[in-house]
């Protein structure tokens, strides 16, 4: 999952956020340097991102996009599921998405200074470009596959990916309807 779903996993609790988000940025034990609930958010990431690989149903979107993804695939699913979260908002969530987006918005501002230097360096514009808002809409969801692909080595076509999403988008939101209510439950057990 994407920076949607983590944030959202996190349930509110503002330690568990800023340890959930900076998740990707905190390599190898340097988890331990952080406060004790810090570091449950840093683990939940870890724990997310693990279930997510390794879920049958995530391997069923993979191997739809494989064929243009290629390698790729495990991250692109990360972004195509953030959007069918964020489609499907109302069935998981008990707050409406603007007011999650603004809370979201607000602690993470508060707590950047706790965040690894290239976090504090990007979080203005994320925070600017309203990020969280970009997985909402499919020009959101192309401009995020089309970051992703400058960054890899070989890139990859993300026109033809978004096309075969939203072609095949009731394939894709059938398999995150099976995989999302395990990824929940299994992260509730980190927010208590």
């Amino acid at each position: 999952m994407n920076h949607l779903a983590h944030c959202f996993l996190s349930f509110g609790n503002e330690d568990l956020l800023l340890g959930n988000f900076i998740g990707d940025f905190v390599k190898g034990s340097a988890w331990k340097h952080y406060p004790e609930t810090v570091q449950r958010g840093i683990l939940l990431h870890r724990a997310i991102d693990a279930f997510t690989d390794t879920h049958p149903a995530t391997s069923k979107s993979k191997a739809l996009i494989r064929p243009v993804a290629g390698r790729y695939a495990s991250p692109v699913v990360d972004v195509l599921y953030d959007h069918l979260l964020a489609t499907h908002w109302e069935q998981y969530a008990t707050e409406p998405f603007e007011a999650f987006a603004a809370k979201t918005y607000k602690q993470l501002n508060k707590r950047s200074g706790e965040m690894p230097a290239v976090l504090q360096a990007r979080l203005p514009q994320m925070l600017a470009g309203k990020f969280l808002h970009g997985y909402t809409q499919r020009t959101g969801v192309e401009w995020v596959l089309s970051r992703l692909s400058h960054r890899m080595v070989g890139g990859m076509d993300s026109t033809t990916l978004s096309q075969l999403f939203f072609s095949q988008i009731d394939a894709f939101s059938s398999d995150f309807r099976a995989f999302f209510p395990d990824l929940l439950e299994m992260a509730k057990g980190y927010s208590v």
